[in-house]
């Protein structure tokens, strides 16, 4: 991302990203936790607050928001260690070959 002139789309990407870590921080004490963008999208697609501590509505309805106009999401990649920005269509899929081999992520 260059910060001198960041285009709509990185800042949008950015912007998913650090409202991702702080509700991790917020809510878990962790800068990332173990499966968050798992936990953060089972939360977003079924409305479902009643985990972390006092999570918001409004919270998961900005997160939708931010991923439908990002495009995307933010994931940990472990070989990298690090977070990566992958396309709605690739996360379609990590996200269901994760939840097959591990449901008890889904908190609804």
């Amino acid at each position: 991302m260059s910060y001198e002139h960041p285009t709509h789309d990185e800042l949008v990407r950015e912007t998913l990203l650090r409202m991702m870590e702080d509700m991790s921080e917020d809510y878990w004490c962790a800068g990332w936790l173990n499966d968050l963008e798992y936990s953060l999208w089972t939360a977003v697609i079924t409305g479902n607050v009643d985990f972390g501590w006092g999570m918001q509505e409004r919270e998961l309805t900005r997160l939708k928001h931010l991923h439908e106009m990002a495009g995307g999401w933010w994931i940990w990649a472990d070989n990298e260690e690090n977070r990566r920005f992958v396309s709605t269509e690739e996360w379609l899929k990590i996200y269901a070959e994760k939840m097959a081999k591990a449901p008890e992520i889904n908190i609804s």
